[in-house]
């Protein structure tokens, strides 16, 4: 571990983490047909790439500064926020660990797939369990009510199937589906240019 933690690599943890942050500050934005409460934000992108680049342990770490500095401007009372940092871990964790065994394009998009699955099956079991039941307790059952009622027929015998169903399955598969593209895509043009950081740093 202490190999793993030179200059080169904490500069690189950084960037990524202080790029996570900023697309987390980017203004958000809800889908139509969607709840509210769901709204497009990028700061997986970062985090994503960075298991791919720097390994599980990166990846985790980029993660975990992430959620740090969202819980210090948390709206949610922090359900948000660990909800974010339990699907990003397991994602970050199944993805890169899938890639490091062979590191082929194969594995590259196996990776990425296997991603997306937990993404989406974590995202819809944690809301399940979890947010929403967490939500309602602490702003109420008709706050909640009132942000779900996009969803045609919701009322409170069925407001949390009905938003697992038509709002976090589709959401999460849908926004997990376009990070991993452009996981893809970057990857690997970082991965370059953190290498010519590592030679330049070790050349000094």
């Amino acid at each position: 571990m202490k190999k793993y933690f030179t200059i080169s690599k904490i500069t690189q943890i950084a960037i990524l983490s202080a790029l996570a942050i900023v697309l987390y500050n980017f203004p958000k934005f809800p889908l139509p047909f969607f709840p509210g409460m769901l709204k497009v934000q990028f700061s997986m992108l970062p985090t994503l790439i960075g298991g791919f680049v720097l390994g599980p342990v990166g990846g985790v770490i980029i993660c975990v500064i992430k959620f740090v500095f969202k819980l210090l401007t948390t709206q949610s009372a922090g359900v948000g926020e660990i909800m974010d940092l339990a699907i990003g871990i397991a994602v970050i964790l199944v993805s890169s660990i899938i890639y490091y065994k062979k590191q082929t394009n194969k594995s590259v998009i196996f990776a990425l797939i296997a991603g997306v699955v937990v993404w989406t099956g974590l995202g819809v079991l944690l809301n399940g369990v979890y947010a929403i039941p967490a939500y309602s307790n602490q702003f109420g059952l008709d706050a909640v009510l009132g942000m779900l009622k996009i969803i045609p027929g919701v009322d409170d015998s069925n407001y949390i199937q009905k938003y697992l169903i038509y709002g976090c399955l589709p959401f999460n598969l849908m926004l997990s589906t376009i990070v991993s593209v452009v996981t893809y895509f970057v990857y690997k043009k970082v991965k370059l240019l953190f290498n010519m950081m590592d030679n330049k740093l070790e050349n000094k």
